[in-house]
């Protein structure tokens, strides 16, 4: 009797999974990494460069630039102070602070290393002074007013009869239109006429006049071809001066044309 055996089956071999092979990097994809990669050593590379300083806090303010505004102020009014954080500081509102001081005309802060803040300022320069209830307010040559003081000095001085400005503030331009022309005019007239002592005179028409402070008056017409007008006055007043006989006044108010009116009394020229 035979014996019949079953024949097992015996399991295929399963050759495990090979991974696939790394697919090559494009030229273009390899020039990106190598990109970013620069761009964050880059990063690194500059904080770590930086001063442990100035990342942290301010360590000193400079001032450049003041002559007549104490640093004091002008560090005081920019809000910087030793200490404060450097990523906190906003320059430019610093800056505007600065600007607000009313002898400031121009103001720039900058941050720079080691925590040092430095704060650029350009001042304005008194350029005439107005006679307002007894004392004298200074002018820019733009006509703001930077401070008040008892006496002018060496400044011209603008006399505005019944002068009543509807608002007064510092470091803001006077709101009086005659004054205005009057402390433009002063830029139209030779260096040599405008000494210490020297009045203009503006009147509501628009007509300009110079007291000189010898008292001799310059009828100068309106702020229009003054320059030309005025160019020979230096040698009109010298002579008149030479002569030594007093004048009620000069006119110049007619292009090519110079009026003379002798004064029959000492001091005729200058008006109280």
């Amino acid at each position: 009797m035979a014996t019949l055996s079953a024949a097992r089956a015996q399991p295929a071999a399963v050759s495990p999974t090979a991974e696939p092979a790394p697919v090559p990097r494009g030229p273009i994809e390899t020039l990106s990494v190598l990109l970013r990669f620069g761009a964050v050593m880059a990063v690194v590379l500059a904080a770590a460069s930086l001063p442990a300083s100035s990342l942290i806090g301010v360590r000193r303010v400079v001032v450049v630039g003041a002559r007549t505004v104490s640093a004091a102020d002008i560090v005081s009014r920019s809000g910087i102070r030793p200490g404060d954080r450097l990523l906190g500081i906003s320059t430019a509102r610093a800056a505007a602070r600065v600007r607000t001081l009313p002898r400031v005309a121009r103001a720039e802060v900058s941050i720079g290393l080691g925590g040092a803040v430095t704060i650029h300022v350009a001042e304005r320069r008194p350029y005439a002074a107005v006679a307002l209830r007894g004392r004298y307010l200074l002018l820019d040559a733009s006509g703001v007013v930077i401070d008040t003081v008892p006496a002018a000095g060496r400044l011209p001085v603008v006399a505005a009869e019944r002068l009543r400005p509807a608002w007064l503030q510092m470091g803001d331009r006077l709101p009086e239109p005659r004054v205005l022309l009057a402390v433009k005019a002063l830029g139209d007239l030779p260096r040599e006429v405008l000494a210490p002592g020297v009045k203009i005179r503006p009147a509501a028409t628009g007509e300009l006049a110079l007291v000189t402070p010898d008292g001799i008056t310059v009828r100068l017409g309106p702020l229009r071809g003054l320059r030309e007008r005025a160019a020979l006055l230096p040698q009109l007043l010298t002579a008149v001066r030479k002569r030594g006989v007093p004048v009620e006044y000069l006119d110049l108010r007619f292009s090519g044309n110079v009026v003379m009116k002798p004064a029959t009394w000492p001091g005729a020229g200058e008006r109280p």
